[in-house]
């Protein structure tokens, strides 16, 4: 995949149509600019992650449970589909304003969206008194956000490692905000 391995200015149309062994013709007759082939592959990246993350779902009342499968799930979409999670890393850190505000937009819908149904669906009550649980969500967010930049800058997808260090940090977590 041309645009997992360039960045959305590095990655020419020619590229695209020789890798997809068309014609440019044939490229610009289903899309009318590398744009909205861009979109659309980003879009359908989240298909792909759905599949993969429906393996991993298991009915959980516990936050840090839920959490985990989403990770351990976005880890087995790095090994059974690199170069698609390498592109939507390139696109969710688009260097392009235009791409990176498409993709940002559709990344905090949906992430806004599963964040509202995952708290609606945990058992708050096992948090200590206190804990913002809506922040806490933001900071493992973070923490994932920087892991991934880290993958993207390097160019090397590192899932066994993020799997490791994510499921030592829950446990730090399940110490540090459960009663």
């Amino acid at each position: 995949m041309v645009f997992a391995h360039n960045n959305y200015k590095n990655a020419s149309t020619s590229k695209i149509a020789d890798a997809g062994d068309i014609s440019k013709s044939l490229l610009f007759h289903y899309f009318k600019n590398k744009k909205e082939l861009y979109l659309y592959l980003w879009e359908n990246i989240d298909r792909i992650s759905n599949e993969i993350e429906l393996k991993y779902y298991k009915e959980t009342s516990d936050f840090f449970e839920a959490m985990t499968q989403k990770v351990l799930a976005r880890c087995e979409f790095m090994r059974t589909a690199p170069d698609e999670y390498l592109f939507s890393l390139q696109a969710l850190f688009a260097e392009t304003p235009e791409i990176r505000e498409a993709t940002g937009k559709s990344y905090k819908e949906v992430y806004e969206d599963a964040a509202g149904k995952l708290l609606e669906s945990v058992d708050l009550s096992a948090f200590r008194p206190g804990v913002e649980v809506g922040m806490l969500l933001e900071e493992i967010d973070s923490y994932l956000f920087h892991s991934l930049w880290q993958m993207l800058s390097t160019g090397k997808l590192d899932p066994d490692s993020l799997e490791r260090d994510f499921l030592k940090r829950v446990g730090q977590w399940r110490i540090a905000y459960l009663k």
